[in-house]
């Protein structure tokens, strides 16, 4: 192959892989260097490099916000270990949620106390299932306000955990009808038709903002209106489980990646120039 037939290739081959991967800017250790191989010999660059571009198809197609550790937000995987860990942070919130409710006033959460005192949490529950869903008499700021919010933060679980719209929605319906209405609630009261509709519904929607809020933030290092306190403060709002999990230092498991690409064109030896990367993430 000539050489302008070759360069002509590298060319083609560059401009498909930047319409079809997209790029994440990684840091690289200053005690790593790059080798680039040829076929007949080995050289280490004389140079070192702090700073280069790694192709990762995103598979979810978010755009990402790459973060001053390294990591990336939202992930470019579905981060399993990190929803489990979150959920479990929910069952505990919900608990305590379950607890507050029960010391409000039967006015603001209609709970008949003295039945349940008196039959017992377990013979509730399987009536209040039984019975449901009905249309709730609730005041409007929990149908309209408290339950949606609620929605919103089981979409972000999901969604900051790496899983697409649909994924997180799913998630917010799942855990707003199965662990809340007709679960934790359900010792107290009757599922309502209401809560099961708009708490994943409208929840998701305003989750999504909630998302590119989040993706906003961070962009601008962790500040709202130039105040990381401000910025931190929203961020434990709209995402307060994976905001707690990120404030104790959560980390996955190292991942390495080896890959081989050609990174130029030697026109003296008439030869591709192809480099051997690789990358180690914690």
């Amino acid at each position: 192959m000539n050489p302008f037939k070759t360069v002509l290739f590298i060319i083609l081959l560059s401009q498909n892989i930047i319409f079809a991967q997209q790029v994440e800017e990684t840091q690289i250790n200053q005690n790593h260097l790059p080798v680039f191989i040829t076929p007949n010999s080995i050289a280490y660059s004389d140079y070192q490099i702090e700073k280069t571009y790694n192709y990762n198809i995103l598979t979810l197609g978010d755009s990402t916000v790459i973060l001053k550790n390294g990591n990336t937000y939202p992930p470019d995987h579905r981060d399993y270990k990190r929803l489990g860990i979150t959920s479990g942070m929910y069952v505990g919130s919900a608990v305590l949620a379950f607890g507050i409710l029960w010391a409000m006033p039967e006015s603001d959460s209609n709970w008949d106390k003295e039945e349940i005192k008196e039959k017992g949490v377990s013979w509730k529950w399987k009536e209040n299932v039984k019975a449901g869903p009905v249309w709730d008499d609730d005041d409007w700021v929990l149908n309209y306000m408290t339950h949606p919010y609620s929605g919103s933060v089981y979409y972000m679980t999901a969604r900051s955990s790496g899983f697409n719209i649909f994924e997180s929605f799913l998630y917010s319906a799942f855990m707003s009808t199965c662990f809340w209405e007709y679960g934790i609630e359900a010792f107290a009261e009757i599922p309502s038709k209401q809560d099961l509709i708009i708490t994943p519904v409208l929840g998701s929607v305003i989750g999504e903002g909630f998302f590119y809020a989040k993706k906003s933030i961070l962009k601008n290092d962790h500040r709202v209106l130039k105040s990381r306190l401000l910025g931190y403060t929203t961020l434990l709002i709209i995402d307060p489980f994976n905001t707690i999990l990120d404030g104790f230092g959560y980390k996955e498991k190292v991942k390495t990646q080896l890959n081989v690409a050609p990174i130029g064109f030697d026109q003296g030896a008439n030869k591709t120039i192809w480099g051997l990367n690789f990358n180690m993430r914690f």
